[in-house]
């Protein structure tokens, strides 16, 4: 089983397997050719990072967006967002809204005089959450191979219609995805779940899903096998000044992965100082990562 995939790039597995199945999920009469990018450079607006965006085989844009709120700037900033891209591009641009399970009839246009903007809200709550569980969970206990809309489907629980909280589901659904068995399909599930975690959860569900997801099979491989690649490496650089000095080393680099991963970038000089902290420090940031919403978090540490 490739465990390193997640390790290596979690959010990029998670995108390239959402390319393959969304259309069929979300009934879209197209096909997507490649993942497009998400980061809108030198555009000043508080996030610009898009949630998902593909080109299509007619040479256009399909961009997608998760939301659990529903706010009246939301639209102002996926029209800001689609006019910055097709400005850079000059490809038309098809934007689906996908909407958690306690939002519906939201505004879907703006009239902005010269500028007439729609996008298409895809409402969770018209899929019921529980009765999906169940039978992805009967599939899943019979040893069934499941589809990549199943797959998909079973990532989306948290965000459906169910009687429980939508930490409980997402709980849920990690715990139900370490019962698929072992191969290419788990890691995809997870990533996913991985995936739209960042973007919805709140803070209780974030913590509960570490806690859960390190007890996954996947999870505690990726532990064990990032440490020890981690500090093979440190070991294997610093062996001449010490096995101690190697490990610290090892950390660094690790933890220098983790971070680039999460934020995208590094600045040059927040690299420097993290390869200069001591073995706790590297300790501490490495369990308050996943809580890290913004790479200026860790000045504090310097």
């Amino acid at each position: 089983m490739d465990y390193q995939k997640i390790e290596d790039s979690v959010l990029k597995s998670a995108m390239d397997f959402f390319r393959q199945s969304a259309v069929n999920f979300f009934g879209i009469n197209t096909k997507i050719t490649a993942p497009a990018e998400t980061e809108l450079k030198d555009i000043k607006i508080s996030t610009n990072i898009m949630d998902y965006t593909f080109y299509t085989e007619d040479g256009n844009y399909l961009h997608f967006e998760f939301q659990t709120t529903n706010k009246e700037e939301d639209i102002r900033r996926f029209l800001f967002y689609d006019a910055s891209l097709h400005y850079k591009s000059n490809r038309k641009i098809k934007t689906i809204v996908v909407y958690s399970s306690d939002i519906e009839n939201v505004k879907t246009y703006i009239d902005a005089g010269n500028i007439k903007y729609s996008i298409d809200a895809f409402y969770m709550n018209s899929i019921n959450g529980d009765e999906k569980y169940d039978i992805l969970k009967d599939k899943i206990e019979n040893n069934e191979e499941l589809t990549d809309e199943e797959i998909l489907s079973l990532t989306f629980i948290p965000l459906m219609k169910g009687k429980l909280t939508r930490t409980e589901r997402t709980l849920k659904s990690i715990e139900l995805a370490d019962k698929i068995e072992s191969g290419e399909k788990k890691i995809k599930c997870l990533a996913m779940l991985y995936a739209l975690l960042e973007k919805f959860g709140d803070e209780e569900s974030k913590k509960r899903f570490k806690e859960v997801f390190n007890m996954t099979e996947i999870g505690k491989m990726i532990l064990e096998d990032g440490m020890a690649k981690g500090m093979e490496k440190g070991m294997e650089k610093g062996r001449a000044e010490g096995k101690i000095q190697g490990k610290i080393e090892g950390k660094a680099e690790l933890l220098l992965k983790l971070l680039t991963k999460k934020f995208k970038k590094m600045p040059e000089e927040y690299k420097k100082k993290i390869k200069e902290l001591s073995d706790e420090t590297l300790e501490i940031i490495g369990l308050e990562i996943f809580d890290m919403k913004d790479i200026k978090e860790l000045e504090k540490y310097f």
